[in-house]
């Protein structure tokens, strides 16, 4: 167990880090599964997505997603975002499905990890044929949300290029945090807000972590537009103000933390303390 605030972070993020390379089993159900579904559709193109590929995925919470583009007018015009998710279900019959939680997804469940969530988009094309965005199926709100998934994946690179490694390390955290207070905040939202917060180097990782909780509250009071869209309009209002109390604490209590750690008496042990109590059970305790 650490002595100081700087090692017990490096703890912290091994244990919650989902460390090495996994395209080849990531691509390996990718494309097993396009060949499945090519059967019943016809695909304009596939290709993983999600916190895998970006290296921002938690160990033992990280599902691999799978964009697949339909042929717009055979399988999606005229119907609803929930009927285009039961036809993928219905081509997957002989596997064990479901639909993701936030109602974007099939859920294609294996013995061994990573699950697989399956995203049927549609595309909408420039007049010059290039592609303007994608529309993903919201089964929860029966609407189409436009989406730039390689566009956000390259933001988030040219981040950690700019910032440092810590930029991904950080944004691990805050995932790790929000599982740990009520799971309010989407990972798409939370690498949004990142993006936002973050624009030099991160070296002094309890001080970065207290400016996330610190400059995400105001960002987190009211809807936040980015690219094409709102990162946050999956929010209800209640869920809202949950998530806005419990930034209070955190700022407070990283503000404290920090504080510990660099006054002229500093006191690691309370700060790592404190930073446990952020954290949970997986931040390690001083000693």
């Amino acid at each position: 167990m650490p002595y100081t605030v700087g090692a017990s972070f490096d703890a912290f993020y091994e244990s919650i880090n989902l460390s090495g390379d996994h395209r080849e089993t990531a691509n390996k159900r990718r494309d097993d599964i396009v060949s499945t579904l090519g059967k019943s559709f016809s695909i304009i193109e596939s290709f993983g997505s999600g916190s895998i590929p970006k290296y921002t995925a938690l160990k033992n919470h990280a599902d691999l997603d799978v964009i697949v583009a339909l042929h717009y007018d055979k399988h999606i015009k005229g119907k609803t975002p929930a009927q285009v998710l039961q036809s993928v279900r219905d081509a997957l019959a002989e596997w064990r499905t479901g639909v993701r939680k936030n109602g974007q997804a099939v859920t294609l469940y294996y013995k061994t990890w990573p699950n697989v969530d399956i995203v049927p988009v549609s595309r909408t094309i420039k007049d010059d044929g290039t592609l303007l965005h994608y529309n993903v199926p919201d089964s929860n709100t029966n609407t189409w949300i436009k989406s730039k998934p390689r566009t956000h994946a390259a933001d988030v690179e040219k981040k950690s290029s700019d910032c440092g490694y810590n930029f991904r390390r950080i944004i691990k955290m805050m995932k790790h945090w929000s599982r740990m207070h009520g799971d309010y905040l989407q990972s798409y939202h939370i690498e949004v807000l990142a993006l936002r917060i973050f624009n030099s180097n991160l070296d002094d990782t309890p001080w970065n972590v207290f400016q996330f909780f610190d400059k995400a509250r105001p960002l987190l009071a009211s809807n936040l537009w980015h690219d094409i869209g709102f990162a946050d309009d999956y929010l209800k209002w209640a869920d809202r103000q949950e998530v806005l109390k419990r930034f209070d604490t955190a700022v407070a209590k990283s503000r404290s933390a920090w504080h510990m750690t660099y006054d002229k008496n500093s006191d690691y042990k309370g700060a790592i303390e404190i930073w446990k109590q952020i954290f949970g059970e997986k931040f390690p305790a001083y000693g």
